[in-house]
């Protein structure tokens, strides 16, 4: 299932919430005007659930400009989000020639893959 982040589409999320066996958080890191939003949506989602796990993919690595791991963690307050949960965090970009599919997006899927398998 996926709901996307707009703001009209943003109401849709406390419906799907307590429905998803984990969060995927996905967060432009190049588009750094954005990542104090993106901090403040993150942080009311999980409000809502103390335990979902989530995997945060800070996208578009492959940009120039693009916030590394380390300054997407901070910018979004990772830390604050307690320890109670599992939390995951990968940078991911879609292949130069968009024909296959990266290392990191397969990564991502693997990953994503075995947390809805251990919840089930």
């Amino acid at each position: 299932l996926a709901v996307g982040g707009g703001e009209s589409l943003r109401s849709y999320w406390s419906v799907y919430l307590p429905k998803v066996p984990l969060l995927v958080y996905v967060v432009d890191a190049a588009d750094h005007a954005r990542l104090p939003l993106a901090k403040r949506l993150l942080h009311e989602l999980l409000q809502e659930d103390s335990s979902l796990p989530v995997v945060v993919l800070a996208n578009k690595q492959d940009l120039e400009g693009a916030y590394g791991i380390t300054d997407i963690h901070d910018a979004l307050a990772l830390s604050d989000i307690g320890d109670e949960r599992k939390l995951f965090l990968i940078g991911t970009h879609v292949a130069e020639d968009g024909a296959e599919i990266s290392s990191s997006m397969r990564d991502a899927k693997e990953l994503i893959t075995q947390l809805v398998l251990e919840v089930q």
